[in-house]
């Protein structure tokens, strides 16, 4: 399978900021062989774990945000074409007879209040708990989706739960005007709201048409696996996709197991992602909306507290050097980026800690401009690898091409859109 052809098969849900897939394929071909295994602290909708399984590599992905690893875990576990199709004729059946139910008992009635259940005859909806629930969704817009959501839950296989809750996602974060919330522009994590108007009838269609997408890549990906033999490395060794810290160790990774990283950390103060995954998140169970909405945990957008930048700053010469002044003088803005820079510092002790001797590193990493300075992230991160006993392979500047990466623009971060990221080469020296 081309590169370019595996990289059609990553858009059934739209993620920002996700990166290529010919990145990830040509750091496999030249720092990993079959049979390797490869992680990415950062897996997002998971480039680097496909490409990865493509190639035969066994792959291990974590990301602290739930719907990342939804999305991840569908695409690295995909099910043959004749059995979504055998389940999604008895899905669809499902949803039309359960809309058929609402539509008969629909009635114009004040927006219900969130965590309760709203009733329609026979048909009992379990509406989410989140407060912004009516600020987002019309009360028609609620009861169609609490309908899918109710039917993906009632499924009997957790994949293909997992399956129709991430075309759901899809069918609220999407571009306007086809998405169905009044959010605009919510793949760039900050949703303007614009009231639209909402049928059961385009709801219903809208939802089956994603889910057919989402269906049609994910068999695809499975004969995909199945063409290079990767369904039998993927039993012989199970892909691990967890919700985790990136910062944190993970007891399912042994020390010195991994012969390559690749990953593409967050930037500082840009892509908020709990904000825009919110509005599709709150409809999947096992998920607290107060959890959903915290950036306490989140590299880039967590609250700095009371971080000594200062003593940091002391500690690390080499960054202050390489660090903007102006930005330094501000003292809140310097303790904020310090405090990321210290997260990704902790990320790189993982990463060392999980590389074998030898073993490669790839980050992928743009600069963005803060208050009219340009931040050199990945000037800073080469620094911070180096003083860690990493040795700087190589950096390269690659041009985005159009289109191919959203990031969000204006004054939250980026100034203007991205044209070039830096890819970023590190490796563990043996002993």
């Amino acid at each position: 399978m081309t590169p370019s052809s595996l990289e059609l098969l990553h858009r059934f849900h739209p993620y920002c900021a996700r990166f290529p897939s010919e990145i990830v394929e040509a750091a496999l071909e030249q720092y990993s062989k079959p049979g390797d295994s490869v992680f990415d602290p950062f897996c997002g909708s998971g480039t680097t774990l496909v490409a990865g399984l493509v190639k035969k590599r066994k792959v291990v992905g974590v990301d602290i945000d739930p719907l990342a690893v939804m999305i991840s875990e569908v695409k690295c576990t995909p099910l043959a074409p004749e059995q979504y199709a055998a389940w999604r004729d008895q899905f669809t059946a499902q949803l039309v007879r359960d809309f058929g139910r609402l539509t008969q008992a629909w009635r114009p009635r004040p927006p219900p209040r969130p965590g309760t259940v709203w009733s329609f005859g026979s048909l009992k909806l379990s509406v989410p708990t989140w407060r912004e629930l009516n600020h987002w969704f019309p009360p028609q817009a609620i009861a169609a989706l609490s309908t899918i959501a109710g039917a993906a839950h009632r499924c009997r296989e957790l994949h293909s739960e997992r399956v129709a809750l991430v075309s759901l996602s899809a069918s609220i974060i999407a571009k306007w005007p086809h998405t169905l919330s009044y959010a605009m522009d919510v793949d760039h994590t900050r949703p303007h709201r614009r009231v639209q108007r909402f049928t059961l009838d385009r709801i219903l269609t809208t939802y089956l048409r994603r889910l057919d997408r989402s269906i049609a890549c994910l068999g695809r990906l499975y004969d995909a696996y199945r063409d290079v033999g990767a369904l039998q490395t993927a039993l012989d060794a199970p892909p691990v996709v967890a919700r985790h810290d990136a910062r944190e160790p993970l007891s399912a990774i042994a020390d010195g197991s991994q012969a390559l990283v690749v990953t593409s950390p967050p930037y500082f103060n840009a892509v908020d992602y709990p904000r825009a995954h919110r509005l599709s998140v709150c409809w999947m169970n096992g998920y607290a909306p107060a959890d959903l909405a915290s950036r306490q945990r989140y590299v880039g957008l967590r609250y700095a507290g009371k971080f000594d930048a200062a003593a940091w700053l002391q500690a690390h010469p080499e960054v202050s050097r390489v660090l903007p002044t102006p930005l330094l003088d501000c003292a809140p803005l310097a303790r904020r980026l310090c405090a990321f820079f210290a997260d990704l510092e902790a990320v790189l002790i993982q990463t060392w800690r999980v590389l074998r001797p030898g073993g490669h590193a790839l980050f992928v990493i743009a600069n963005n401009v803060i208050k009219g300075e340009r931040l050199r992230s990945h000037a800073v991160l080469a620094e911070l690898a180096q003083t860690l006993g990493f040795v700087a392979v190589e950096t390269t500047t690659r041009a985005i091409a159009g289109l191919r990466r959203r990031f969000p623009v204006g004054p939250f971060g980026f100034n203007g859109p991205m044209t070039h990221e830096h890819l970023v080469v590190l490796r563990k020296p043996c002993p």
